[in-house]
């Protein structure tokens, strides 16, 4: 799977290159989610602009996503297709994602996910 990573202060930001996903990029993805972790980074945006096609193999992946770091931060998606919106909203499994329309958006989200945890460390 073709993908980039950006690295900032408090998330990565994983863009996906390819149209399409598949049920093979989970296991890739599986890795991929098992090293961030290890770098004590918190929250996590997928950024599927360039994702003109989503099938429900594809949505083991986002679950696992948002699993894994639901307990330590966020996971966010982005600039999603229709088809997987649609999945999302059908799939019970499927409603605690977090997504948003625009990247700009989700980096929001991550500034005040991150503001309401002080808050609360201080409270």
């Amino acid at each position: 799977m073709k993908y980039q990573i950006t690295e900032q202060e408090n998330y990565i930001l994983i863009e996906i290159l390819e149209s399409q996903t598949s049920e093979s990029h989970y296991s890739h993805f599986k890795k991929l989610f098992k090293a961030i972790q290890l770098k004590k980074i918190n929250h996590v945006i997928l950024d599927m602009n360039h994702m003109t096609h989503f099938d429900a193999s594809g949505l083991t992946m986002l679950i696992l996503g948002h699993n894994t770091f639901k307990e330590l931060g966020s996971f966010i998606i982005c600039e999603i297709p229709r088809e997987l919106e649609k999945l999302i909203k059908t799939n019970p499994s499927a409603h605690a994602l977090d997504f948003v329309p625009t990247l700009e958006e989700a980096i929001e989200s991550v500034m005040l996910t991150d503001l309401e945890n002080m808050i609360k460390k201080e409270g």
